[in-house]
């Protein structure tokens, strides 16, 4: 079964966007960790994406170039959306969401479809939701070496705890650290 994987820049504090929705607080990548980002990208093979972060993406991602671009643009983009869109990025279409209940069942039918694990790049209410519902099977969380104060936390609106078991820590050369989490296995 495929996996949902969703990668998110954190501050320290756990905030994944300021008071105001502000990301000027993300440092730019490093050699290693933009080296790192591709890696992840060849062991996924669908991105799944927020209707908010696809307009930020598509103003910049089909027109860069690179092999991170490359693979960004080539692969098919999910764009979750309460409703029709027009979508023009290559490989992108939108996935009809009518609330919560609808959201777990079409994940639930991507997760059962054949091929390599889904990135899930949110925005932040659309993550908020897949933690939730338990929707996320790792967590691989970029924590940006700031603490923000107050902001909009990814797990923010959880209603019970979410156990979560340590896989990976890696430092960069920036101050940022990579540290992957993943769900627990369930019988």
């Amino acid at each position: 079964m495929r996996r949902v994987v969703l990668y998110m820049m954190t501050s320290v504090d756990g905030f994944i966007a300021g008071p105001d929705g502000d990301l000027d607080w993300m440092i730019s990548p490093d050699p290693d960790r933009q080296a790192e980002g591709l890696e992840q990208l060849h062991a996924i093979d669908t991105a799944l994406i927020g209707r908010g972060v696809y307009d930020e993406m598509v103003a910049y991602w089909p027109t860069a170039t690179g092999e991170y671009a490359d693979r960004i643009n080539a692969m098919p983009k999910l764009v979750f959306s309460r409703r029709p869109e027009h979508l023009t990025w290559t490989n992108a279409r939108v996935v009809p969401v009518d609330g919560d209940t609808d959201l777990v069942d079409q994940v639930t039918r991507l997760k059962r479809q054949p091929g390599k694990d889904m990135v899930l790049f949110g925005g932040a209410r659309l993550a908020q939701a897949f933690a939730r519902w338990r929707l996320v099977d790792e967590y691989r969380l970029c924590v940006q070496p700031v603490a923000l104060g107050s902001g909009r936390p990814l797990f923010g609106d959880l209603d019970t705890r979410l156990p979560l078991t340590l896989t990976a820590v890696r430092r960069f050369p920036s101050g940022a650290a990579l540290i992957t989490y993943r769900m627990p296995e369930t019988s």
